[in-house]
């Protein structure tokens, strides 16, 4: 699928960006069909329509981390609050690399403009999951350099020049860049609703002696609305039990559980829990353990796919979307009660604190027996949920949104970083899959059109 004849990315009364006559195969599997844009993020999404993707999964450039040799593109000028109950501020246009801005306030002002455009695409029931890590402040006064100046950029007034030392920060001072961004967006009109840590049990080295090594980064899931789409039950993780616990073992100080593997005994049920529901899982936790994955590649900031299934999982219909609207389905589920054994027999009083003559205790568990429609289209027929990712990178996004048979949309300002994501997605060699589509769109010219694979 080209660019239309304007360089439009799509436009249409859709909610969903890609217009396929078939979306399953003939053995009833999705289709799932994945862009690859080359271009300014700002530019792409300005010309995406609204309300065209369900999930935002993506992991910008760290302020200050390296240079990852993009060319220099224009930045207007912006105001933005950086904290709710906070007067705004003005930041002047720039000419650069995103990450590679003079002060942390220019950097989340850019990451503002983006994210302003995000959340028009955004469908109102969509989420944002996005990846952040943090910086130290490193020299300076905490004033601008003499040497920063002020130059043309067709016309438009810029500030380029060397790096400046972060306002007000003194050398060695963690910058919080993650919560200056999260609070930024949330005072501009996002709902912040989770902070997660992505705790890495192999964080890189630091040769540091005078505060711990860095071993998390965060991970800000934010919503466009107070009610959105959230599959939980497609997260869940394993629960927690006695069953290795050693205080319930033979001598141990606890003689009563209502763990599953304890339906028959050998201990006491325990009269203060009427319900239990291990067996499916519990709600997933805001402290996610994920090794960090090397890359072999020349991109190194590579979020590996374990971290990004979850937010595509919970923040996508599995079943799909409707093809008319796009609102996703959504899981039917029945919490099942079922009694639980007792090798003790009837209650005793004495034996369950009065429980004497109460029903036997039940083991809950919730169990998937369907999907439904959250519109009123009644089309039976779905088609892939949509995730986006606006800062593509190495294309772990458009992996992970392969695994799990959903469209996605990658832009990327680089085009090596788009030819190695189309290798590591196994694109380079044309279209290998059933299950899969892709083309790529290069938008950094004045008009877009198809790049030859």
């Amino acid at each position: 699928m080209g660019a239309g004849e304007h360089g439009h990315l799509g436009k249409a009364s859709v909610p969903v960006v890609y217009q396929q006559s078939i979306y399953r195969n003939g053995q009833g599997f999705f289709v799932s069909h994945h862009r690859f844009i080359v271009g300014h993020v700002l530019e792409v999404l300005r010309d995406m329509p609204d309300e065209c993707v369900h999930c935002v999964v993506t992991s910008p450039p760290y302020l200050g981390l390296r240079d990852y040799g993009l060319p220099s593109v224009f930045w207007p000028e912006v105001e933005y609050v950086p904290m709710p109950g906070l007067p705004p501020i003005d930041i002047p246009a720039w000419e650069g690399q995103l990450g590679l801005e003079p002060t942390p306030e220019m950097y989340v002002a850019h990451l503002i403009l983006v994210f302003r455009e995000v959340r028009r695409v955004l469908r109102k029931d969509g989420t944002l999951w996005l990846n952040l890590g943090d910086t130290y402040a490193a020299g300076g006064n905490g004033g601008h350099q003499p040497s920063a100046t002020f130059h043309g950029h067709n016309g438009r007034r810029c500030l380029t020049g060397p790096r400046i030392a972060p306002t007000r920060l003194k050398q060695k001072d963690l910058v919080g860049i993650p919560w200056r961004v999260a609070f930024a967006l949330q005072a501009d009109g996002w709902w912040l609703r989770s902070d997660i840590i992505w705790a890495k049990p192999n964080p890189l080295p630091e040769s540091v002696k005078d505060r711990p090594s860095k071993a998390h980064e965060y991970v800000f899931l934010l919503t466009k609305s107070e009610k959105y789409f959230y599959d939980a039950e497609a997260i869940k993780e394993e629960a927690t039990t006695h069953f290795h616990d050693k205080r319930y073992g033979p001598g141990g100080s606890r003689d009563r559980s209502n763990e599953p593997w304890n339906l028959n005994g050998p201990l006491k049920p325990h009269g203060g829990f009427k319900t239990l529901d291990t067996t499916k899982g519990r709600n997933k936790r805001s402290v996610w353990w994920i090794p960090a994955k090397p890359f072999p590649e020349s991109h190194f900031a590579v979020f590996p796919q374990a971290l990004v299934r979850p937010c595509i999982k919970a923040g996508t219909s599995e079943h799909g979307c409707c093809p008319e609207c796009g609102a996703p389905w959504e899981r039917v589920t029945e919490r099942v009660r079922q009694p639980r054994g007792d090798c003790f027999g009837k209650r005793q009083g004495a034996l369950d604190h009065g429980q004497a003559g109460l029903p036997f205790m039940q083991v809950v568990s919730a169990l998937t027996i369907g999907w439904r429609p959250t519109c009123s289209c009644g089309i039976e027929e779905t088609i892939p949920c949509v995730v986006l990712d606006p800062f593509g990178g190495a294309g772990t996004t458009t992996l992970a949104a392969m695994s799990l048979d959903r469209d996605s949309i990658y832009i990327d300002l680089k085009r090596e970083y788009v030819e190695m994501a189309l290798k590591r997605c196994g694109f380079k060699e044309g279209n290998l899959f059933d299950t899969h589509t892709f083309d790529v769109v290069d938008f950094s010219h004045s008009s877009s059109e198809t790049l030859g694979i």
